[in-house]
């Protein structure tokens, strides 16, 4: 026996819900897996900016090559500057 109309509609009033929340759920997975990626480069640069080890002894303490470890630092101050510029205007 088919569904009536209202029936139909609640149903797929009901999937959109779902279907908007989960991708909330997935926006606010993503911003925290670069906020934290972010605080992780930011923990690498501030001990290697302090002098507490060098560039090659971090990259041996988190198992990253040397020019993969470069590269996001640079990126990772790239996103600093970005977002100090963003807290300053805001």
């Amino acid at each position: 026996m088919p569904k009536p109309d209202a029936a139909k509609a609640a149903e797929a009033q009901r999937v959109q819900q779902v279907q908007q929340r989960l991708a909330a759920a997935k926006t606010t997975r993503d911003l925290r897996k670069a906020d934290a990626e972010f605080d992780f480069w930011a923990d690498v640069a501030a001990a290697i900016d302090r002098g507490e080890v060098k560039q090659t002894e971090a990259c041996e303490a988190i198992d990253y090559k040397r020019e993969y470890v470069r590269r996001q630092l640079i990126e990772h101050r790239a996103q600093a500057a970005a977002r100090a510029k963003t807290d300053t205007t805001d």
